[in-house]
């Protein structure tokens, strides 16, 4: 099981840094845009939405694959139970080891989330509004995504190669 368990973590970990990577880089070429106006969605340019389509869609798969392979193999690491259970345990256990700071900023970074997944063309200022949030937050992901990593390869990896 640790072998898998090291496998999926490892995996996870190499596709979350790509993820991180590319958002990065986009929301370098979207800093000059920011904060966003009002309004400001129709007039930007096609290169510009193109950065703006990455950043959102990399943000969605960095947040996918933490929340199904890399939280969950990391909690079946630290309890050595490979138990299935509820999303919010694996966050309360996350929290509890201090990997994440809060679960609760997961879930704003998940209401964040589905808030641009569901809008309209008619809501162009609640969509500017939460692209302007998530710009500004999106950074307690990486921060939750490099403590994972952090946490990984200084505290489970040696204990791994010592077994």
């Amino acid at each position: 099981m640790t072998d898998i368990l090291r496998l999926k973590v490892e995996s996870a970990l190499l596709e979350g840094e790509a993820h991180r990577l590319r958002m990065v880089s986009a929301t370098g070429k979207l800093t000059p845009f920011l904060p966003l106006a009002s309004g400001s969605l129709e007039g930007l340019g096609d290169e510009t939405v193109s950065f703006l389509d990455q950043f959102i869609y990399r943000f969605t798969k960095l947040q996918d694959v933490m929340g199904t392979r890399l939280f969950p193999a990391l909690v079946c690491m630290i309890t050595g139970s490979d138990e299935r259970r509820p999303f919010l345990d694996i966050l309360n256990q996350l929290e509890r080891t201090g990997i994440i700071s809060s679960s609760e900023t997961w879930q704003i970074l998940r209401a964040l989330r589905n808030n641009l997944a569901h809008e309209y063309p008619d809501s162009s200022e609640q969509c500017v509004a939460t692209l302007n949030m998530l710009f500004v937050e999106w950074h307690q992901l990486e921060a939750m995504f490099l403590a994972a990593r952090v946490y990984y390869e200084e505290k489970l990896l040696p204990l791994l190669a010592s077994q």
